[in-house]
């Protein structure tokens, strides 16, 4: 899943593989994903991996990026168990943003305290959203729900 903006502002999320590949029948922890980001950044780029989302959150990702690219605007935000990535629909002068939160494990190098994070804003592009949940839709082929939920939240 990639976003990018022409002024020095990138985010790249990857799936990298599971955490515990070898654990396929616990509820959470055979469905956790270490996941890639790769961010620029005016201020300086850098890249993180940390098991930060769950196989059926990443579903959940999917299906709201999916409806905001059709412009359906019923949720706002996309908040999950680990709060290192969060994602929310901003209203603003210019238009609707997507707003990208990295904090914790994902925080910029520069940011010295454990609760300072970064912001990124992408203008709301259709094409652009229904991209990025395309992507993370090919990624999660490869790492499908193992154990667990069966009736995703």
């Amino acid at each position: 899943m990639i976003l990018d903006r022409s002024d020095d502002f990138s985010f790249e999320l990857v799936i990298v593989g599971y955490q515990f590949p070898e654990l396929a029948d616990g509820e959470d922890d055979s469905n956790w994903l270490n996941v890639k980001i790769v961010v620029r950044h005016p201020q300086g780029a850098w890249s993180a991996v940390d098991p930060a989302l769950l196989t059926y959150e990443v579903s959940e990702l999917v299906d709201w990026l999916r409806a905001l690219s059709s412009g359906d605007r019923e949720t706002l935000e996309m908040y999950f168990l680990e709060p290192c990535l969060s994602f929310r629909l901003r209203h603003g002068a210019q238009g609707d943003e997507l707003e990208v939160e990295l904090a914790h494990e994902f925080r910029p190098p520069w940011a010295k305290d454990i609760d300072q994070s970064a912001v990124l804003l992408f203008p709301l592009n259709q094409d652009d959203l229904f991209a990025a949940a395309e992507s993370l839709d090919q990624q999660l082929a490869t790492y499908p729900q193992r154990a667990g939920r069966s009736d995703p939240a």
